[in-house]
């Protein structure tokens, strides 16, 4: 990693890091520099969002959105299988027989997130990462939906999420902490 950081390219106005993320001086970000971020977003956020009541409390259990490196790689993990396994169920409208196919040829979305995490094993990522999404796919064959493909950004997913982030632990819906009532914010 040492190695990659120290990369450079010849841009317009001189040498330019390769490495993607960068700091405010615009040198490479070290990857544990995310949790200084992540504490200090998740500061400010207590600050602007917290009542004065609930100041000083577990940040888990107040109003305020509470992040962490981790829990961002859970979400993406999260967000990606529902799209993936909605894309191949409806999207592509694919029979039994030819989800089958598409599997053997590019994988299943388990698989595809599997790799889009870096996990060693398929078996991981499908007992241990992503256990609060076991019972996704049953939800989405019970919920009505529209039959007809949807344009990006399937706003018909986000009542999915909604609920899934209502009936979950551990899953935090932004719109939910800030009208806890239930209704429009």
């Amino acid at each position: 990693m040492r190695e990659r950081m120290m990369l450079f390219t010849e841009g317009p106005h001189g040498p330019e890091p390769l490495w993607l993320w960068l700091n405010e001086q615009g040198m490479p970000f070290r990857p544990h520099s995310w949790d200084g971020v992540f504490r200090t977003a998740n500061q400010r956020c207590a600050k602007v969002l917290t009542p004065p009541k609930y100041l000083g409390m577990d940040p888990h259990q107040v109003l305020a959105p509470y992040a962490t490196p981790h829990s961002a790689r859970h979400s993406f993990a999260l967000y990606m299988l529902v799209v993936l396994n909605y894309l191949m169920d409806r999207r592509f409208g694919l029979s039994p027989a030819e989800r089958r196919d598409f599997r053997l040829l590019y994988g299943d979305p388990w698989f595809m997130v599997q790799n889009l995490l870096g996990h060693a094993s398929r078996q991981t990522t499908v007992d241990i990462y992503l256990a609060p999404v076991a019972d996704l796919q049953l939800r989405a064959m019970l919920a009505t939906a529209d039959d007809d493909p949807q344009q990006a950004p399937m706003p018909e997913l986000d009542e999915v999420f909604t609920r899934i982030a209502q009936e979950s632990e551990g899953i935090q819906d932004l719109d939910d902490r800030l009208d806890p009532s239930g209704g429009v914010a």
